[in-house]
């Protein structure tokens, strides 16, 4: 993230580098469930330790960090309530929780909404009816595109420019995922289009079996998909392809039908 910071900070004259290495401190926790120190966040951001302990000072009086008894930084409720407007503002979430809740009951997995964020998906919205499986995210989870079959979906709401600029900014940040994405992330992308679904079967984790379908873009143009993680010992690869899938194609147009009548 801070090299990213630095990198656009060259490329605009309007570019705050400054916030940008405070969100850059912030997004260190998202892989990170426990505290960190200032030690700690300056190796995860690049930053100096100067720099870090500025801003984490900074970002402590403002509510976004908070000390544990051991002086390390956790987040702040700040961040959640910055967070509350986006979420407020998204009705699909309480429109769907009903439908998202029978498929859950159907699957036995997580049923989610999900939208882009950079590289990566966040959920907006999760819902599942039993903890007994091995994979049990909340609102707020971040993970990459690339290999997930909500990946996928939302990318086939993407404008054939938008698609360019998506392969071309992982060639740069992550240029590990390229093969990958020009190999089976593209190709599954152009299926999703033709058949409403997208699955991942075990792609992301080995245990899980992912079926997603887009949904909608809003009229600022944002991208929604919803998806159902299945544990891989409910449903056989093929019945993922041919039962799982058309239902949740099912879904996703059910969930539409209701917000564009809400």
């Amino acid at each position: 993230m801070a090299a990213l910071s630095s990198l656009e900070s060259q490329a605009d004259p309007s570019f705050a580098t400054t916030l940008a290495h405070g969100l850059d401190l912030l997004a260190a926790f998202r892989n990170h469930t426990g505290p960190l120190s200032n030690a700690e966040l300056a190796e995860h951001t690049g930053l100096s330790r100067p720099t870090v302990s500025r801003l984490s000072y900074t970002l402590e009086q403002l509510g976004y960090l908070r000390r544990d008894a051991k002086g390390r930084f956790v987040l702040g409720l700040g961040v959640l309530a910055a967070a509350y407007p986006v979420l407020s503002s998204l009705k699909v979430r309480q429109l769907a929780r009903p439908l998202m809740r029978d498929f859950a009951a159907y699957t036995g997995g997580t049923v989610s909404i999900a939208m882009p964020f950079g590289l990566d998906f966040i959920y907006v919205e999760t819902l599942r009816t039993t903890d007994a499986v091995p994979h049990v995210p909340d609102v707020g989870f971040v993970s990459s595109l690339a290999p997930t079959a909500v990946g996928r979906a939302l990318l086939s709401l993407f404008t054939e420019d938008e698609r360019d600029a998506y392969v071309a900014r992982v060639k740069a940040e992550r240029p590990e995922e390229l093969d990958y994405v020009e190999r089976r992330t593209l190709p599954d992308i152009e299926l999703c289009n033709e058949r409403g679904f997208a699955v991942s079967l075990g792609e992301w984790r080995r245990e899980i079996f992912g079926v997603a379908a887009p949904l909608y873009r809003t009229p600022t143009g944002e991208c929604l998909s919803v998806n159902c993680g299945i544990p891989s010992f409910r449903f056989s690869a093929e019945q993922i392809e041919r039962e799982c899938g058309p239902r949740m194609l099912g879904l996703a147009r059910s969930i539409r039908s209701l917000v564009a009548n809400d």
